[in-house]
């Protein structure tokens, strides 16, 4: 059976699709839910991987782990499992072989562990905007040197610009300025055409959603703290993760915009909102400008012009027709990314994976590394001791008990009989003699 799993990576989550024999790709789901939050938590030989360790994180629970992009920058920082301490880096690892192990076991339904299978299973990442390049190199390391040798990286920019040249969104002889919004950071990546790699990059905090989605999100949490006022709440934290909530609900606006937001302890919690205070509020935003400067300074830095770029949506974050319009006005191309955008280019990810055989033509170390041990098989076994060394040899002699042997009897010699010779007769003469 031929299969793949891709994972997507970014800096608060990791996602998981995979795709099996000839069937389309497919979310996979634990729990209702393919995105799983980037928290660990481990106590013993028990590991959590997501949401419940996200609930421990929160409760403040010494074994719980969050922000894992940063703690690994203290080369310090361990946890312990099975009885050995583990550099805090390897947290990522566990838990992404726990979902591999769930995969082997659920869907492909195979009794063996993942140990037999890591050699050659098929594992795709696909990292987000925001994960920095060091940070790439990182994750891919630790899990060759846990012995995935068919591993791979989806570059998914350059197969989206593939996906939209050929439904004619993009020119293929202009140069192509993405931007992403992700937790309310914008990233700017220049390429000089739809097959170049990036030229240029830029990030502005505060400035990764369309205006209306960040004040409504702000809006949301702060009514949220008046009618809890028992809650600790980061305000910026929060308005963050609600900004992919609020791009929905500004789709149908009504007087009143109201429901129940999810915060990132995972409650959910009611608010309501006045829909002519977010444009009044909307009239003092004067941040466009901050936006407009990052894109001349990145163009004129690489010597292009506005007439020969085109400036991609990348984003439901930004992907609004408030943001575009704004943009309309001082460049010629902007265009956005649909759903559909995203959904026929992840087909032709998996498109990509599947003509590949599932394999990356690439050597496998010389020496195969040490394998780290997994989080859902059993506890690892004890390595044997060597045996005792033999004592030295030692040179056996045997002494027999002295026998005395009865002397034999001597052989007289026997008496010789004289015997009188007897001569025989004379032969008669012969005749004629």
């Amino acid at each position: 059976m031929k299969f793949c799993v891709l994972a997507k990576i970014s800096r608060r989550s990791v996602s998981f699709w995979y795709q099996s024999d000839s069937n389309a790709y497919a979310p996979l789901s634990i729990k209702e839910s393919n995105e799983i939050p980037l928290y660990f938590y481990v106590n013993g030989n028990d590991f959590l991987f997501g949401s419940a360790a996200r609930d421990l994180f929160n409760r403040h629970d010494p074994n719980a782990y969050g922000n894992y992009f940063e703690i690994i920058k203290d080369p310090g920082k361990h946890f312990t499992i099975y009885n050995n301490k583990k550099p805090v880096k390897q947290l990522f690892y566990y838990g992404i072989e726990q979902y591999l192990s769930y995969f082997l076991n659920t869907v492909l339904y195979k009794s063996d562990s993942i140990e037999s299978h890591r050699q050659h299973f098929p594992l795709r990442f696909l990292f987000d905007t925001d994960i920095e390049d060091n940070e790439k190199s990182l994750i891919e390391h630790l899990f060759r040197e846990a012995g995935y040798f068919n591993l791979d990286r989806v570059h998914f920019n350059k197969v989206l610009f593939d996906v939209l040249t050929q439904k004619g969104v993009l020119p293929i002889e202009k140069a192509v300025l993405l931007l992403s919004g992700i937790d309310d950071v914008l990233y700017l990546r220049l390429h000089k055409n739809i097959n170049a790699e990036a030229i240029g990059s830029f990030k502005l905090e505060g400035q990764g959603a369309d205006p209306r989605v960040k004040i409504l999100a702000d809006m949301i949490v702060e009514y949220i703290i008046i009618q809890n006022s028992y809650l600790s709440i980061d305000k910026e934290v929060e308005v963050a993760v609600l900004l992919p909530f609020c791009v929905g609900l500004l789709e149908n606006t009504s007087p009143i915009i109201k429901g129940d937001a999810e915060l990132s302890d995972g409650n959910k919690y009611w608010f309501k909102v006045n829909e002519r205070n977010l444009s009044d509020r909307l009239q003092y935003y004067s941040n466009d400008s901050m936006i407009y400067t990052a894109i001349d300074d990145l163009l004129k830095l690489n010597d292009l012009t506005v007439q020969n770029v085109v400036v991609l949506l990348g984003t439901e974050e930004i992907s609004t027709p408030y943001f575009s319009n704004k943009l309309l006005k001082k460049y010629h191309y902007v265009k956005e990314v649909k759903a559909a955008d995203i959904k026929d280019t992840m087909k032709a990810v998996f498109a990509e994976i599947s003509n590949s055989n599932y394999s990356v033509k690439s050597k496998a170390p010389s020496t195969p590394p040490i394998l780290a041990r997994p989080s859902i098989p059993t506890p690892p076994r004890p390595i044997p001791k060597p045996p005792p060394p033999l004592p030295p040899k030692k040179e056996i002699s045997i002494s027999l008990p002295k026998i005395n042997v009865p002397r034999l009897p001597e052989i007289k010699p026997v008496n010789k009989v004289k015997v009188n010779p007897v001569k025989p007769p004379p032969l008669p003469p012969k005749k004629g003699s």
